[in-house]
């Protein structure tokens, strides 16, 4: 249930799927016979369909079964599906209740398609709708140019993978991911902890063509014979547990009452990690983990404390909840649920909770331990039941998809558990038990369902970098949307139709829209009655999921240079994502089209600040385009291919498709800078990563040829290039003055902060520092004429005191600040915001008299400044991601 960090490369979209045209709206698609066509996104199949008519006997259909059902329907209405000449094959056939799901995985050229599945849902021999995603565009090649080793060596060009010392790598072959005519690409798991000790789950996708990391995301959701045994809740109800008597006569926390228990497999274990660190419980459970255990049948106040007894009374309700449904557990075939309560992270409780995959994992927070709450519990292994059903990929709308349904079934459980009315104010907050000041319960919650959030006013489209894309931020969008359902419908009706829409409708890729569909679908098929069907439309509309929803309009304060134009340091974080130099502006970008739009993976934007045609691109096919820098009308960059990256030149003011390689080799090249006179730029090699500089026509010069270095953003200023460097356990800030050739370190980060990212203007630099254990960011000033001499070093004041995301952007004038904190303590209609002050002022104390440089009401990031004149860029997401500029800051914005 906590914030899980995501970095996508490629043609991944920072913004939600375009959803696709419709024949019919879902408001008269409750009463009405006409078939219904939901468009597909990227693809001619289209999204969901019902309403076809088949001929022939509905019997000689039903004796072929199910899959012969549903082949002979795609076949035979190839006009609508336009899939005959995809690879599909049945994965598998879901039944329940007289239906059949039939479930076909897609192949291109013998190589499986992420997250490409058609489902046919028939009943009786006859087919009442169809649903997924299969693509239909896909040409590309399916022999790697990349071997599967080369590619593993590629990872460390993912700064995700770099962040998780001593990660464990598994590989599992090659993948055809669905953009434009599909990328083929080699697909690892990167296991481990990063440096504040979190648990990560890196799914990274390499490039097999280019060797560049096309997709990268972490996939942790962050919620001798049997006996009767006992024990008392956290909240001190003593509770019947059913337990497990050892030969050595000690009682233990295993279940095997439960109808998942075949006399092989099948069980309810609840292990205690006696406050061993999460990060070795991520995916692995350690040889020796003990599971918890008494003396006796009735377990005591460590079992209590340690949040087992609720863990282990919750796992049973979670599994007695699906079992009303028809489900055998998490995965479906009565396999075993295991869960580790009492795990730590730097020492301290892990305040958080997530399902790894295999089985569930609890810290605590404020003296609780997460499983007290049964909302918490049934939240997270219902990520669990996703994973084995409908796969809801965790970024942007499906991620909130997937959010939302853990929140539905988890309050449902809980709601119903207590006895709460569905008009009950306490039904529907999640995780309102795990307080133990004696906070209101709404005060205490982590969200409710009954917040009233509509997607066309309150979606909040945030950067990839922060929520995933507003996996949480926007839950209770369609969660809410679900729960309206459930106040108003029977609510055992509504739980049964959710349930089979995720297990039977939804996809990895489904949307706000297609879950609307998906659901009425699901309703439809279970049954429902028009006015149960009126009523599903009711509780969608209420919460502003319609055709159209996404066209939505806000306050812009500035000139938009460029529309729909994603970050690009959402997916390879960078020192540079946009640049400016009087005339001309440049920014690296993921186009902010749907995933599978087909447009460049990478590619550079360039045009004039005043007036021209529009931006011209950049991109060059096959080659990846980041990091721009302009001197003058001279364009550098990084160009990324198969054998690696090189900083190019090219003309600011011409096609971009005549390059000059300026910094080449066999590392990669990355983060050039220069100052018209000299050039600068990172080598790495491995796990070495040095810093070059090449003055005039001279010979490049490695100004950290000491073993272990590893460096980034170096900047050139006045004479100066300044950058951080990483050596063994101390950060250090370098100083490298051109005209004497002496370089001077600084310490920067200490025993509980590490810097992340760095800026200066010759004069000062600013470094972002990362708390290790609570992830809080700060901002230290240097002055570079002395950078070592700590009493001229400085702390930067930030907005919220603490900072989250922090990011800055400094000229010879100004400094200009901004961090996601906001959105976190300043509710959900606070985005992040730019802030300018004068560098000189900041240089004095920390403190300045902050303006605002616009007052747009969109996320505002990805800041950079004209060395020229008082011109800000940057990146403006809500809706969509556009390229912003103001000639000077606006000021106040009363």
């Amino acid at each position: 249930m906590g914030r899980r960090h995501i970095r996508l490369a490629a043609a991944t979209a920072a913004a939600a799927l375009i959803t696709g045209a419709l024949t019919a709206l879902p408001a008269t698609a409750a009463t009405t016979d006409d078939p219904e066509v939901l468009a597909g996104s990227g693809t001619a199949a289209p999204a969901y369909v019902r309403g076809l008519d088949d001929p022939g006997s509905a019997n000689s259909r039903s004796a072929a079964g199910p899959a012969a059902t549903a082949r002979a329907h795609l076949a035979r209405h190839d006009d609508v599906y336009h899939v005959a000449g995809l690879d599909l094959a049945v994965d598998r056939t879901i039944s329940a209740q007289g239906r059949d799901t039939v479930r076909f995985a897609q192949k291109h050229d013998g190589v499986p398609v992420l997250g490409a599945q058609y489902d046919v849902h028939t009943r009786g021999g006859e087919v009442e709708s169809v649903s997924g995603a299969v693509f239909t565009g896909l040409r590309t090649g399916t022999t790697p140019k990349v071997t599967e080793p080369a590619a593993r060596g590629r990872l460390a060009f993912d700064p995700a993978v770099r962040r998780v010392p001593g990660h464990r790598t598994a590989g599992h072959g090659l993948v055809v991911l669905p953009q434009g005519e599909g990328v083929l690409a080699w697909h690892f798991t990167v296991s481990g902890a990063d440096a504040a000790g979190s648990p990560v789950q890196q799914e990274v996708y390499v490039d097999a063509h280019t060797g560049g990391v096309t997709l990268s995301y972490n996939k942790l959701d962050n919620i001798e014979g049997p006996a009767q045994g006992s024990g008392t809740t956290f909240g001190g109800k003593k509770v019947g547990l059913n337990v497990y008597e050892r030969a050595d006569g000690r009682f233990e926390t295993r279940d095997r009452a439960r109808s998942m228990w075949d006399g092989t497999d099948g069980e309810i274990l609840t292990y205690d990690a006696e406050g061993g660190p999460v990060e070795d419980y991520q995916g692995t459970l350690p040889a020796g983990t003990p599971l918890a255990a008494s003396g006796t049948a009735e377990f005591g106040a460590d079992a209590t404390a340690s949040g087992a007894v609720d863990a282990h009374m919750n796992a049973g309700r979670v599994f007695d909840f699906y079992r009303g449904m028809g489900r055998n557990g998490i995965d479906g075939n009565g396999g075993t649920m295991k869960s580790v309560v009492n795990v730590t992270q730097g020492g301290k409780p892990y305040g958080n909770a997530f399902w790894d995959g295999t089985k569930m994992v609890y810290g605590g927070m404020n003296g609780v331990p997460f499983s007290v709450g049964l909302d918490v519990v049934g939240h997270e292994m219902t990520h669990g039941i996703t994973e084995h059903s409908a796969g809801l990929l965790y970024v942007e709308q499906s991620g909130a998809l997937n959010e939302a349904a853990s929140d539905y079934f988890g309050e449902a459980m809980e709601a119903d558990a207590d006895g709460l009315s569905m008009s009950d104010p306490e039904a529907g907050l999640i995780g309102e038990d795990l307080c133990s000041d004696g906070s209101a319960p709404a005060d205490c919650a982590l969200r409710d369902l009954n917040d009233g959030r509509r997607a066309d006013k309150n979606y909040l489209n945030v950067p990839m970098a922060v929520d995933n894309g507003g996996v949480h931020l926007n839950s209770t969008i369609v969660g809410g949307a679900m729960w309206d359902m459930r106040k108003t419908l029977n609510k055992h009706f509504a739980d049964e139709i959710v349930y089979t829409a995720l297990t039977e409708n939804f996809n990895p890729w489904t949307d706000f829209l297609q879950a609307r569909y998906g659901i009425v679908d699901a309703a439809r098929r279970l049954g429902a009655t028009r006015g149960d069907l009126q009523k599903i439309d009711n509780a969608f509309e209420a919460h502003g999921i319609y055709p159209g929803w996404e066209a939505i309009g806000y306050k812009r304060d500035g000139d938009t240079l460029a529309k729909g134009l994603a970050p690009a340091a959402e997916a390879v974080e960078q020192s540079r994502n946009m640049a400016v130099d009087g005339a001309y502006w440049a920014t690296s970008y993921v186009d902010l089209k749907s995933f599978f739009d087909g447009t460049p993976e990478y590619g550079i934007k360039v045009g004039k600040v005043r007036g021209g045609d529009g931006p011209k691109d950049f991109q060059q096919d096959g080659l990846w385009s980041l990091d721009p820098v302009i001197q003058g009308k001279e364009l550098l960059y990084t160009r990324v291919g198969a054998n690696g990256a090189d900083i190019v030149s090219t003309k600011v003011n011409g096609n971009g498709k005549k390059v000059t390689v300026v910094a080449g080799g066999p590392g990669d090249q990355r983060e050039a800078d220069s100052d018209g006179t000299a050039l600068t730029w990172v080598d790495i090699q491995g796990d070495e990563a040095d810093v070059y500089v090449r003055q005039g026509d001279g010979k490049p010069v490695n100004i950290t040829p000491e073993a272990g270095t590893s460096a980034l953003r170096p900047t050139i200023a006045h004479g100066k290039v300044s950058f951080l460097n990483y050596k063994a356990s101390q950060t250090y800030v370098d100083v490298y003055d051109l005209a004497t050739g002496t370089l001077t370190e600084a310490k920067a980060g200490g025993f509980f902060d590490v810097p992340t990212d760095y800026v200066h203007n010759g004069t000062y630099g600013f470094a972002v520092s990362t708390s290790i254990f609570l992830g809080f960011q700060g901002v230290k000033g240097f002055d570079l004429a002395d950078p070592a001499n700590t009493r001229k070093q400085f702390d930067v004041s930030l907005a919220n005191g603490f900072g989250d995301y922090v990011q800055l952007a400094v000229n010879d004038k100004n400094l200009v600040r901004t961090d996601s904190f906001a959105m976190s303590w300043g509710g959900y209609d606070h985005l992040p915001k730019l802030e300018i002050a004068p560098v000189a002022d900041v240089a004095d104390d920390g403190r300045a008299d902050w303006k605002r440089v616009s007052c747009g009401d969109g996320a505002q990031l990805y800041p950079t400044l004209d060395n020229s004149s008082d011109r800000i860029l940057w990146s403006e997401t809500r809706g969509t991601t556009d390229v912003v500029t103001r000639a000077r800051a606006a000021g106040d914005c009363a």
